[in-house]
C-alpha cells in the first residue's frame, strides 16, 4: 500500500522551481559550507531560497548560518526557520537541538519522508538540500521522492576524496539523477584531479572553490560567509550555472 505522505510531498514541493542536492560520498569536504554559501548567494541575487539539512546524525547548516535550533511554527504543516529575509532552513536540529538522533534503515527513510511531507516552503523558488556524506538511504530515497532533483557533487582534490566521490557519481548515473556540476572545494593550487574525475563521469561543469582560511571565522554569520573568497566563488558559480538567471549580486566580483 502506498504511503499517503508521498502525494503530500509532491504538493509541498510543487511551488519550488528547482531542487538542488549538494552531495558527497565523503565527509569533511566542505559540503555544508557549499550549500549554505550558495543559498546566501542566490538570496543576494533576489531569489527566495529554502535549505533542507538532511543529515540526521550531523546536522550543521544551522551552525554555519547562526540559527539557534527551536521548534518551528505550525500552520497546516511546519514553517522552516527564518535565516535572512529570503532564506529559510529546515533541519532535524529544530526538533532535537544539539542532541544526536540515532536512526538506521527504515527509520531514516521515515524521517526524510516526514520532513518533506510536513514542511511548507512558501515562497521558496529554489530548495537546496544539504545531504549527509555517503550513499545510503538518503540518496536512494530522495531520488525516488523528488523526480526533479539535480545534484551538485562536492569533492576536494585529494586522491581519497576523488576515488570515493567517483563511486557516488556512478550511483547517481544509475539513479538517473542529473549532475549539474562537480564542485572542487578547498583547492590550494591544483584542481586537475577533480576535473579529470568530472571528465570520466561525463560532467561538463566544474566549479572551483579556493582553500579559504577565513571561512572558519565566518561560521555563524551569513554576511561574513558571503564575503569570504569561498562564498564569492560559489556566488559566481550560481550565476554561471544559470540558477540566478541574468541577475548579478553586488557581491560577485
Amino acid at each position: 500500500m502506498s504511503d499517503p505522505r508521498i502525494a503530500v510531498v509532491e504538493k509541498r514541493l510543487s511551488g519550488v522551481r528547482r531542487i538542488l542536492a549538494f552531495s558527497s560520498a565523503k565527509g569533511g569536504v566542505g559540503k555544508t559550507m557549499c550549500t549554505v554559501s550558495s543559498a546566501l548567494a542566490l538570496a543576494l541575487g533576489g531569489r527566495n531560497v529554502g535549505i533542507l539539512d538532511l543529515d540526521m546524525q550531523g546536522a550543521s547548516a544551522h551552525l554555519f548560518l547562526g540559527v539557534k535550533p527551536r521548534l518551528p511554527e505550525e500552520k497546516q504543516g511546519i514553517l522552516p526557520l527564518p535565516v535572512t529575509e529570503r532564506v529559510t532552513l529546515m533541519s532535524v536540529a529544530a526538533f532535537t537541538g544539539e542532541r544526536g538522533l540515532p536512526l538506521r534503515g527504515s527509520e531514516i527513510s521515515d524521517a526524510i519522508l516526514e520532513l518533506l511531507a510536513v514542511t511548507i516552503w512558501g515562497p521558496a523558488e529554489l530548495l537546496l538540500i544539504d545531504m549527509p556524506p555517503g550513499m545510503g538511504e538518503e540518496t536512494l530515497d530522495l531520488s525516488r521522492l523528488v523526480p526533479r532533483l539535480e545534484s551538485l557533487v562536492v569533492s576536494t582534490p585529494s586522491a581519497v576524496s576523488v576515488t570515493v566521490v567517483e563511486r557516488l557519481l556512478s550511483l547517481l548515473k544509475e539513479l538517473r539523477v542529473p549532475v549539474a556540476a562537480v564542485i572542487a572545494n578547498m583547492v590550494q593550487e591544483d584542481s586537475s584531479p577533480v576535473r579529470e574525475l568530472a571528465r570520466r563521469a561525463g560532467v561538463v561543469r566544474v566549479v572551483e572553490v579556493p582553500q579559504d582560511p577565513s571561512v572558519e571565522a565566518a561560521i555563524g554569520s551569513p554576511d561574513a560567509l558571503s564575503a569570504t573568497m569561498a562564498g564569492r566563488s560559489l556566488a559566481r558559480a550560481m550565476l554561471e550555472l544559470g540558477y540566478l538567471g541574468s541577475e548579478k549580486p553586488d557581491r560577485i566580483r
